[in-house]
């Protein structure tokens, strides 16, 4: 009976120290498992600044799984993977790009030419925009001498005007062309005469940039800013 009692009793701990395994196994698998969907997400960013920042964490917690692991060629490979991504991280955040704006007429070839070769895009981005000779402003944004965006606006009102297309091509999504745009309260369009802009059928990524640029709701998918006085 004795025999009995203590053959059940390490059969009893056998299953328990075997679930235990098999549980922290699954927890590595898990990590690995984020590790990976993260570096998949990343490449799927159209903003290389998140592509790397995505690619930054995917990569960290992939190596994270290599020494959960042991395998130390998973680890080695993802913590250069990481060094790289800091370091054009570093790059991006250090580099003060100059951006300049210019006005421009619509049917400038530059910014037909522009538009055209990110028309896939822009669709994505603003389904309803068409393009108008007729449009009262119109900018093309440079980073240094390189092409980075078009605004494009018609005025609706005296003194209100309507937003058509503000896009910035995928390289430079940092916001740092939209400060630039409407910076100061958007001094630059009052000084044009304008005193109110308008934006419509914006959806939530859109309604967090405008946001950011000191737009306010005006609806469910309309957004104002008010220029009429700058700050100070």
């Amino acid at each position: 009976m004795q025999i009995v009692l203590r053959h059940s009793g390490d059969l009893a701990g056998s299953v328990l120290l075997e679930e235990e395994v098999v549980t922290t196994d699954t927890m590595y698998e898990l990590v690995g498992y984020v590790g990976s969907i993260l570096i998949i997400v990343s490449l799927a960013m159209s903003s290389i600044v998140r592509l790397r920042v995505i690619n930054l964490i995917g990569a960290a917690t992939f190596a994270a799984y290599g020494a959960l692991i042991g395998s130390f060629p998973v680890v080695i490979t993802n913590v250069i993977i990481s060094g790289i991504d800091i370091y054009f991280l570093r790059k991006v955040f250090s580099t003060r790009e100059a951006v300049t704006i210019l006005a421009v007429k619509t049917n400038d070839p530059f910014v037909h030419q522009f538009l055209t070769f990110y028309a896939e895009d822009i669709r994505r981005i603003r389904p309803s925009f068409s393009v108008a000779d007729d449009a009262d402003v119109t900018f093309l944004l440079l980073r240094d001498i390189d092409p980075a965006g078009v605004f494009i606006g018609s005025g609706v009102t005296n003194g209100e005007l309507m937003i058509d297309l503000d896009y910035v091509a995928p390289p430079y999504r940092d916001l740092r062309s939209g400060a630039s745009l409407y910076g100061n309260n958007g001094v630059r369009f009052r000084d044009l005469g304008w005193n109110i802009l308008v934006v419509d059928n914006v959806d939530d990524r859109q309604r967090d940039y405008f946001t950011s640029m000191g737009f306010a709701s005006a609806g469910p998918e309309s957004m104002t800013l008010r220029i009429d006085d700058p700050q100070p």
